[in-house]
């Protein structure tokens, strides 16, 4: 899929001082919240399509990434083909992995056999990375999502208040550390016939803790077409028991805390809102 231009870049790509990458054309420009280009051009002489990714802010953790790229053998990651800095802005030339998202595959219209048999591999894939050595692995960077939504930064209304209630009754211990992906929602993840066959941005990567990395991947995000019904959530969660295990009750928490955050991030977004207020509805009775 080719992806248009969005938004002005912070950065000139042809205007890095590349070291071993020769820049030649931008071919699309995929959503992220960092910029992010896939190009053509020379890789020591030789012709590669390539992601290049330049930081917006210091909240990118592209240094962190780079070294998890260089210790994962066991997943389809992106090799790094170089990283550095132009005016002080990390960037990092990278393979481009082959597929397409599940949004896209899901877009073009597939038969609910199809479709469930994606969900129950998406939660598969999840288990095996779940898998991997923690030894070589720091501890995975933290977004404030971990923790229970505070009035400090939000307005609570009478829809969220007692889902945020619930959270702050049933609080969990969250220590037990494994290896995660961090971000392994659907834009993430290129699919090829029902296999995997390329996990991206690994910034949030490391050593973290089980259900939230799961309960990540479930999140219905604004403009997602699955993920939206608990039928779909019980699809990923059967791959994931294929592979690994969870403890229901921390998942549980963190599902909730993860809806009620992007409820009270999307004030603007009534319909999205009243989609989180379902899901909280039958997350909660369970």
């Amino acid at each position: 899929m080719k992806y248009e231009k969005f938004r002005e870049l912070m950065i000139d790509p042809f205007k890095v001082n590349y070291k071993r990458f020769e820049l030649k054309e931008i071919t699309g420009y995929p959503p992220a919240g960092n910029d992010v280009i896939e190009a053509v051009g020379f890789l020591d002489g030789v012709l590669k399509n390539v992601v290049i990714k330049f930081e917006r802010s210091k909240m990118a953790n592209f240094e962190t990434e780079v070294k998890i790229l260089g210790l994962l053998k066991e997943i389809n990651v992106p090799e790094v083909y170089e990283s550095g800095f132009h005016e002080d802005k990390y960037y990092i030339v990278l393979e481009k992995k082959e597929g397409n998202r599940l949004s896209e595959i899901f877009a073009l219209g597939i038969d609910k056999e199809s479709k469930d048999k994606y969900l129950i591999e998406y939660g598969k894939n999840l288990a095996l990375i779940h898998k991997i050595d923690i030894k070589p692995f720091e501890d995975a960077k933290l977004r404030k999502i971990n923790h229970i939504p505070s009035e400090e930064h939000y307005t609570f209304d009478d829809a969220i208040t007692p889902y945020i209630n619930y959270l702050k009754e049933n609080k969990i211990d969250m220590e037990e550390k494994i290896f995660i992906h961090g971000d392994f929602h659907y834009a993430n993840l290129l699919w090829d016939n029902f296999i995997l066959t390329g996990i991206l941005d690994l910034e949030y990567a490391g050593k973290g803790f089980k259900e939230q990395d799961i309960a990540w991947s479930c999140i219905l995000r604004s403009s997602q077409k699955f993920m939206d019904t608990i039928e779909d959530i019980d699809l990923f969660l059967k791959g994931y028991l294929l592979e690994g295990d969870y403890d229901h009750l921390k998942l549980k928490w963190c599902l909730i805390n993860g809806y009620c955050h992007f409820y009270l991030m999307n004030k603007s977004d009534v319909e999205y809102q009243n989609r989180l207020l379902k899901l909280l509805d039958n997350v909660i009775r369970r």
